[in-house]
């Protein structure tokens, strides 16, 4: 049975501003994806420091918005919204983007892809989200040990298909190719890059196979558990 305090008060939320702010927030965090987006198609440029001098004041306008925003809620709320999930989402929403200043030019590529985790801010205001995430965090124990299990079955697998295919073809003579083809396997996503051509190494594939499809189902059924004891307590709450 699933266990821990399931609450969607506003001090669970971590605060709120009045409704129109906060829907200006939820605003500029939807538009600074989808001009982030616009920008890597169009613009065709590395960073926002190339190209024109219009993504880059958008970005510290925005990244300014949400600065002002972390430390206004801070001061309103103290070291709990500091210590929060939301508080640790306020804060990765900007973050990156001072880190920027004192990153080598080539990371900036990689700091300005981070401009999609602030969408995670929508978990202040999605109660579906809120309920997912606190499923996983509900789930942390078993979780922990199935990932102890894949792990297992991982390193089994590529050293299993290491010995059988090895002398047939030399893709599987480097362990780390091995580890790579035994996760594609596990997830059945099938890529084709590699793949065993020997009887033994098939059938070997196909067990793995098995055990991914049981993987994913455990997975589903233990979150999904875990999600429907949450709903089941709001409308209770309710």
């Amino acid at each position: 049975m699933p266990t821990g305090n399931f609450n969607f008060s506003v001090k669970e939320e971590h605060g709120r501003f009045p409704p129109a702010i906060e829907r200006f927030i939820a605003f500029i965090i939807v538009t600074s994806v989808t001009l982030y987006i616009i920008e890597v198609e169009y613009a065709g440029t590395d960073n926002s420091r190339q190209g024109h001098y219009i993504w880059l004041w958008i970005e510290r306008i925005v990244a300014s918005i949400f600065t002002i925003e972390y430390i206004m809620r801070a001061r309103q709320l103290g070291t709990s919204y500091l210590k929060s999930r939301a508080g640790f989402i306020d804060l990765i929403a900007f973050l990156p983007f001072w880190i920027g200043f004192f990153v080598p030019t080539v990371w900036l590529g990689l700091i300005r892809s981070m401009r999609v985790l602030r969408l995670l801010k929508l978990y202040r205001y999605s109660k579906a989200m809120r309920i997912f995430l606190q499923a996983l965090i509900g789930s942390r124990k078993y979780l922990g040990g199935m990932s102890l299990i894949v792990f297992i079955i991982m390193l089994f697998g590529a050293v299993g298909i290491h010995e059988i295919e090895k002398e047939t073809q030399a893709e599987f003579d480097s362990l780390a190719n091995c580890i790579w083809w035994t996760v594609v396997t596990l997830m059945t996503v099938g890529y084709g890059d590699m793949y065993p051509v020997t009887p033994m190494g098939r059938v070997f594939a196909e067990f793995l196979m098995v055990i991914g499809v049981g993987l994913t189902a455990a997975f589903i059924g233990i979150v999904g558990s875990n999600v429907y004891y949450h709903v089941q307590k709001l409308e209770e709450d309710d």
